[in-house]
């Protein structure tokens, strides 16, 4: 939708916003700075229909947040690792020793984001609407549509916080909850997901065969924006998050799973490359506040830390293998990696297309990522040391004692002078350049810190698709949903149409083309608004892939391997693809999905580091015990990061290698 059908929805949100920055649960449903029946009808819309619209733009909600995704990146990238941050891996970034992510200074950004939201603004326009439907003598048919959609908004965003704390501060908004007085009752996963999937099946029964007049669907047009006044797609999206409801209950109430896999029998589910229920920054924020004050991309920016690309994803999930060779120098054998397969793997449908997609080469075009296992430098022949190896090994500075400076990077911008018994011993030069690299590395002093640039080390994320500010932020989309089918076939969960393997399939095809759509579409520059970084190398910006690869080839490549896993093997490869897909837009999925996945498959699935402890929910804020000290005495026995929630069907904490 164009930026100017939205000013009145940005107006509301504004109007709102004093309420999002309360913290006193007591003082959460006042009148939002006085909005009235008279302004909305000045706007041309019915006071619901502004709330509504309202709703839908409220921040980290359907969209990202710089604030929110910043400490997701930082604090929840260190806990399921959907990219390496390379000092916490190397002795020369850090030490080996066991560390969390609950007390250090991102600690509150992490933790209580999603609480403090839910307690307050992702719920007021919620509760408005529906105290404005209850007193209204005469309820439109709209009207009625828009109560029923943001019954499903709190279905959303309840299932959101509850995933995370179990135990949330419930209203029921039937009645307004607590605008008519009614305290916030706090009541955890057992109670709410059997009402939101209760919800979510009343609300898409309601609109199956709604019609709307030519002037009623314009109306809802405008006001719809997430998806532009399309049933069909509020349909698909409201029968999606109740499969995503059902397979996030299977190991606690694995009937009621069976019951809705049932039920969801023919309905439509979001199943196109382009069904992704989210909005983009360039839909709400002002161009010119995106890159360096608001948007996400600001949040990848600052955290260049987590754009390493993972030797997980690269290699053990999409089939990019590094190319080991031995070669003797003075009389010694030395191993690194000398390439990688994905030239000929792409083109025959081998490799993941995806490789060329998300993420870029280093600066020699090698796609080789980085590993989670902790690296001591104890082993000559670490996974790390041939990477970083096979920069040098075949350059005459290993054979030539009169050569005293090693040139590498993008026109041999980059140098490496030797010093001490290594400028006259070919013996010392292996150690003192491997020492220099992991150094350099260590230190991001291979790419100055920023994401982007042309002589990176070691392959990172790709920057068209990431700093694409036209990309809908993925609160679910088409891929979890063929994704959750494949493991509801693969466990026996309940009745689905089609095998594990063919959604498995079809969801690997859906993310090749969504990533691709993200990478090829981004017509972004430096000069454009909004504007991609100056630090970003134009190499870079402009690195479009070559060709669209054959997702259906490579698809039937990784089918053929999903065919010979066992079921554990399999919704392992599932949830891969799930963290993959997702990557650095969506920390939550993947931690909710790896927490409930630990007893079926019998170990972590995600990508632990070994050197931070694995965190089993989120804490609450300290300011609800001043707060509220009787919903504090229902919580703070809950108040662990250390206890399983109860969508996991484990009472003991996952322990990874150090703990």
């Amino acid at each position: 939708m164009k930026y100017v059908k939205i000013k009145s929805a940005v107006v509301l949100t504004l109007l709102l916003s004093s309420v999002a920055c309360k913290k006193n649960l007591d003082e959460l449903y006042q009148n939002p700075d006085g909005y009235s029946n008279a302004m909305a009808q000045q706007s041309g819309v019915s006071i619901i229909a502004g709330f509504f619209t309202s709703q839908l733009s409220q921040g980290f909600f359907l969209t990202g947040d710089y604030g929110a995704v910043y400490h997701q990146l930082r604090s929840g990238n260190r806990t399921i690792a959907s990219s390496i941050q390379a000092y916490n891996v190397m002795a020369e970034g850090s030490n080996k020793a066991l560390a969390d992510v609950e007390h250090d200074w991102g600690t509150g950004g992490f933790n209580e984001t999603v609480f403090n939201m839910v307690s307050t603004q992702w719920m007021t326009p919620i509760l408005w609407a529906q105290r404005e439907y209850n007193n209204s003598p005469k309820r439109s048919k709209l009207d009625s549509l828009y109560i029923n959609l943001l019954h499903v908004l709190k279905g959303y965003a309840y299932q959101r916080a509850t995933d995370m704390y179990d135990k949330v501060p419930y209203i029921e908004t039937g009645s307004a909850g607590g605008l008519d007085h009614v305290k916030a009752k706090y009541i955890g996963q057992s109670d709410i997901y059997p009402k939101i999937i209760s919800d979510y099946k009343d609300a898409e029964a309601a609109l199956v065969n709604l019609t709307l007049s030519s002037t009623e669907q314009a109306s809802f047009t405008q006001q719809d924006i997430l998806f532009g006044g399309s049933i069909l797609q509020w349909r698909k999206y409201i029968n999606s998050l109740r499969l995503r409801a059902a397979m996030n209950v299977s190991e606690a109430m694995p009937q009621l799973t069976t019951q809705v896999l049932t039920e969801l029998q023919g309905k439509p589910l979001l199943s196109d490359v382009n069904d992704v229920a989210g909005i983009s920054d360039v839909t709400l924020i002002a161009l010119n506040r995106i890159c360096n004050e608001l948007g996400i991309t600001r949040s990848y920016r600052e955290r260049v830390d987590e754009c390493r690309a993972g030797k997980k994803f690269l290699q053990d999930v999409m089939y990019c293998t590094p190319t080991e060779v031995t070669k003797n120098v003075n009389g010694k054998d030395y191993t690194y990696f000398s390439g990688e397969n994905s030239a000929a793997g792409l083109a025959a449908g081998t490799v993941d297309p995806r490789v060329s997609y998300i993420f870029a080469p280093d600066w020699s075009g090698r796609y080789i990522g980085m590993d989670t296992k902790w690296d001591g430098n104890t082993d000559p022949n670490s996974y790390l040391n041939k990477m970083l190896r096979g920069n040098y090994i075949n350059d005459a500075i290993m054979t030539d004692v009169s050569k005293t400076t090693y040139y590498y990077g993008v026109n041999n911008s980059q140098s490496i002078a030797l010093a001490g018994a290594a400028k006259t011993d070919l013996a010392k030069r292996d150690s003192f350049l491997l020492a220099n690299l992991r150094s350099r590395l260590a230190n991001y002093d291979d790419n100055q810190g920023n994401v982007g640039t042309e002589n990176p080390l070691v392959a990172e994320l790709n920057i068209r698709p990431e700093f694409n500010f036209a990309a809908k932020y993925p609160t679910i989309s088409s891929v979890e949903t063929e994704l959750s089918l494949a493991e509801a076939a693969v466990r026996n969960l309940g009745t689905v149409s089609g095998s594990a393997r063919d959604h498995y399939k079809n969801a690997i095809i859906l993310s090749c083309k969504h990533w691709y759509n993200l990478n090829i579409n981004n017509n972004y520059s430096k000069s454009t608004l909004p504007a991609l970084p100056t630090t970003m190398d134009d190499s870079r910006i402009n690195a479009r892939p070559a060709v669209e690869y054959n997702a259906d080839a490579y698809a039937e490549f990784a089918a053929q391997k999903f065919d010979a896993m066992s079921s554990q093997q399999k919704v392992q490869a599932i949830f891969n693809q799930l963290q993959l897909h997702y990557g650095l837009f969506n920390f939550e999925v993947p931690f909710t999905a790896a927490r409930r996945l630990i007893k079926y498959v019998g170990t972590n699935p995600a990508a632990m580091y070994e050197t931070f402890k694995w965190k089993e929910r989120m804490t609450y804020p300290s300011s609800v015990q001043a707060s509220d000290p009787d919903g504090w005495a229902q919580i703070s026995g809950n108040n662990n990061p250390d206890l399983p929630v109860w969508l996991t069907g484990r009472t003991t904490k996952w322990k990874n290698a150090l703990e």
